[in-house]
């Protein structure tokens, strides 16, 4: 008998095979095909023809001789709980879901409670009451109605960082929700929910400030009747704004008032990008001139400062004056200096590590303490500071407040974003980057933030981003066009847009204190399928009910009606109306 032709190449048979459906040469394929028949012949990479092997067999050997590991890597999927197929897997993927949340329905929290999952939802705190939501099944508008009070209530999860963004007229309750939300992170204990481990709060403020009649404070302060509020603000204005925030309108008599100080940073809390962020600051967004000379004095000094934190102004300034500088460059150079040496704290001589101000009659207080369950509000409203003066100081102020954010979960607030965070300056788009940052990392540094604007055009990249997006009453058919552009809900509204029953109308006809919620992760719907309640016996003979796994519905592509709580420390932000 003619010995038959071994295969060219020393690849098992799945290799010749593959070949030969690739386009391979015929021949090595034929004679693997009357190898196989010969079952005298054998060899490792051929498996015994006893019994005919499935073709799904022989494709599986096929896979793993060509990838030996192909058995671990199934593992890693098919071991996996996100994909299991049990009852009781698929409700550990799911609670998992429910603990990140962050809104969800009493209806919801009642349910975990009857699971015995209580423990997933340790934090939480009311924030209003949904009585509508709206959608489309089969390409036509659904509204469902939710007259059931007791199940509709809706919370905010206080356990897990989020990122909301509010916007809507003058008038129309962005202020008052803000204010909802930060006594949500704050108050303990909490009466309007259960909060075990507070956050610590910062909120960013900014007005043109043009006289102590017209002044226009944060509404957040009204937060100090229940909880420890501090005012940071510019020391070239602190007398009139101390006495604005310590006759706030409309607070009991003997509340407590925010304490309103100085905004002072010490040389060892900046570093030398701030410094060159600060001294980059230009209102038509050009570089100034003189940029070149500090960019290299800084550079100079990060050199010689081997990694040592801080820098010394005095030694800055003095590199600075050895350096010729125009006429038309040591200007604004000089007001820039001038600026900044206003916001720092000089330190002391004779007295290690003290620091005193320029006023050495001051008291010495530590302005950067943030204890748990407190807020600090930096309102830098003064005639000499802009908006792109407000942009970078904010900027720092932020860095310094993150830094010690292992101490406590961050909460940050932008009130009135719309004055002060425009895109047409480097230093709002400087902290418009670091607020992005800190939105990206929510989950890994632990921090909630919330942006307030009358303006849903401001950064379409903040929309984006954040998980929340509270939508209050509006006319702008531009602001609309902008959150359909952004907003999953808002995508699949349809051609009913303009009518009646459209988005639009429904953001135009809000009431004061009601909203449209976009949360697609909200969970605020549960959904079981029929026959979900089984009875089971127990060992005394008595019949009990239980529960299949639980079924929680994503708001997904729709949204919800939703009328914010009260407050329920000082309202301040009250419309002032003329006596009659």
């Amino acid at each position: 008998m003619k010995q038959k032709q071994k295969p060219q190449s020393g690849a098992p048979e799945g290799h010749q095979q593959e070949r030969s459906a690739n386009g391979g040469k015929k021949k090595h394929h034929k004679v693997n095909k009357k190898k196989a028949k010969n079952s005298n012949h054998h060899s490792s990479n051929i498996v015994s023809r006893a019994a005919p092997i499935p073709s799904t067999t022989r494709k599986m050997s096929t896979t793993m001789a060509v990838i030996p590991k192909v058995a671990e890597h199934l593992a890693l999927i098919e071991n996996d709980d996100r994909f299991a197929s049990s009852d009781e897997d698929e409700n550990v993927a799911r609670m998992e879901e429910i603990r990140t949340t962050p809104l969800f329905s009493s209806g919801v929290k009642m349910s975990l409670q009857h699971h015995g999952q209580d423990d997933i939802l340790p934090q939480y705190a009311l924030m209003g009451m949904r009585t509508e939501t709206y959608g489309r099944v089969d390409g036509e508008g659904m509204t469902e109605n939710h007259f059931r009070r007791s199940t509709n209530l809706v919370y905010a999860n206080v356990n897990a960082p989020w990122s909301t963004f509010i916007c809507g007229s003058q008038g129309s309750g962005k202020s008052h929700t803000l204010s909802c939300m930060l006594e949500n992170s704050l108050l303990q204990p909490s009466c309007t929910g259960n909060v075990s481990s507070p956050l610590t709060g910062l909120v960013l403020h900014y007005d043109k400030f043009t006289g102590i009649e017209t002044g226009q404070l944060c509404e957040a302060a009204y937060l100090s009747t229940k909880i420890p509020v501090r005012v940071l603000v510019s020391p070239s204005n602190y007398a009139h704004m101390a006495e604005l925030y310590a006759n706030l309108p409309g607070l009991p008599e003997g509340a407590q008032r925010p304490k309103v100080s100085r905004m002072y940073f010490r040389e060892d809390q900046l570093t030398l990008g701030m410094m060159k962020d600060l001294m980059a600051v230009s209102g038509n967004g050009t570089t100034p001139l003189y940029m070149e000379v500090v960019t290299k004095v800084l550079r100079e000094m990060a050199e010689q400062s081997q990694g040592r934190r801080g820098i010394d102004f005095q030694e800055f300034r003095s590199r600075l004056r050895e350096a010729r500088f125009t006429k038309d460059q040591n200007g604004p150079l000089e007001m820039r200096l001038q600026l900044l040496e206003s916001f720092l704290q000089k330190p002391s001589t004779g007295m290690l590590g003290k620091y005193r101000t320029t006023n050495p009659a001051l008291p010495e207080e530590n302005v950067w303490d943030f204890p748990k369950g407190s807020l600090t509000i930096i309102d830098l409203s003064c005639p000499f500071v802009d908006e792109n003066d407000a942009c970078s100081l904010f900027n720092i102020g932020l860095s310094i407040f993150m830094e010690r954010r292992s101490e406590s979960g961050r909460i940050v607030a932008l009130d009135e974003a719309h004055k002060f965070l425009t895109t047409n300056s480097r230093e709002a788009i400087n902290l418009t980057d670091s607020l992005l940052s800190i939105v990206r990392q929510q989950r890994h540094l632990a921090t909630r933030v919330i942006i307030a604007t009358q303006e849903p055009t401001l950064s379409l990249s903040l929309l984006d981003l954040c998980n929340v997006t509270i939508v209050h009453r509006f006319t702008s058919p531009a602001w609309y066009k902008t959150l359909r552009g952004h907003l999953a809900g808002a995508v699949f509204d349809g051609e009913s847009t303009y009518t009646s029953d459209g988005l639009f109308s429904r953001i135009v006809t809000l009431r004061t204190g009601e909203a449209l919620v976009f949360c697609p992760s909200a969970m605020l719907d549960l959904a079981r399928e029929k026959g979900d309640e089984v009875s089971s016996a127990g060992t005394d003979g008595a019949v009990t009910s239980t529960l299949r796994p639980l079924q929680v519905k994503e708001l997904g592509a729709k949204y919800a009606r939703i009328r914010i709580r009260k407050r329920v420390t000082t309202d301040g932000g009250r419309s002032i109306l003329a006596d009659v």
